[in-house]
């Protein structure tokens, strides 16, 4: 009875977790912290001993570390998920992953050797901001939420990938200082290079770490909602969102 009712605890909470991650795509509010939730409620059911044996439980919990940019994390689920399972596509994801983050790093080396940019700081001076926020760069920028804060950015180059979501951009501040700007919920054709972009109060990180010997370093902004970004002074209009069909591994 004891054993019965561990398990139900653990596929419980594999359920939460599933049910959370598929809430974070198909209602199109792409909250973050949903995906929390997702990771949390994972991490209680690998407490569960009768959980190990699940490759699910490991892929989900890699594809949530995925939408959370944890991309360490996610390799490293991915991986588990794929010897536990061979028939789950986990060795696909890590390959699409590496060469995401190839991408992002040949990117933004290759946009700081452009000269064209030096161009750039004179237009950043007639962008107004909001009152109660404090212009910002990414130089000062506290890991994490940073409220009342807005940043000033130019958009330099879209970053193809394999991946629905999120649409990746390599983008500059004032000070030329170069990253990496995530962003979900949007129709790839709302942002352009060239545009002008005011992030509020900006969700930043710092990138670092090493997977299979090759070191992955960079700044990182993530916008996850509509009012956290204005389109050269404009918000984004409803027509310009966009949620996305997506269902979270499971067998029966």
């Amino acid at each position: 009875m004891i054993a019965s009712l561990l398990c139900s605890w653990g596929n419980f909470r594999d359920n939460l977790g599933n049910a959370c991650l598929t809430s974070f795509f198909v209602t199109g509010a792409w909250d973050q912290d949903k995906l929390v939730q997702s990771l949390k409620a994972y991490q209680n059911a690998e407490k569960d001993e009768r959980m190990e044996s699940n490759p699910d439980l490991y892929f989900n919990c890699a594809t949530v570390n995925k939408y959370l940019e944890n991309y360490e994390r996610a390799l490293s689920g991915f991986e588990a998920a794929a010897l536990k399972d061979p028939c789950l596509n986990a060795t696909e994801e890590v390959q699409m992953i590496v060469n995401l983050l190839d991408k992002l790093e040949l990117s933004l080396k290759g946009q700081a050797r452009v000269k064209r940019h030096r161009t750039l700081a004179s237009s950043f001076s007639a962008v107004n901001i909001n009152s109660s926020r404090k212009k910002a760069t990414i130089g000062v920028l506290m890991e994490g939420l940073n409220k009342e804060t807005a940043v000033v950015a130019h958009v330099l180059l879209l970053i193809k990938h394999d991946n629905v979501a999120p649409l990746y951009y390599i983008a500059c501040d004032s000070e030329k200082t170069f990253f990496i700007l995530s962003v979900y919920g949007l129709r790839g054709d709302a942002i352009k290079e060239g545009d002008q972009l005011t992030l509020v109060e900006p969700n930043y990180r710092y990138i670092s770490f090493s997977w299979k010997c090759k070191k992955y370093e960079f700044k990182s902004i993530r916008v996850d909602f509509l009012e956290q970004i204005l389109i050269n002074g404009k918000a984004p209009t409803p027509n310009q969102a966009v949620s996305t069909a997506f269902q979270a591994q499971h067998k029966p």
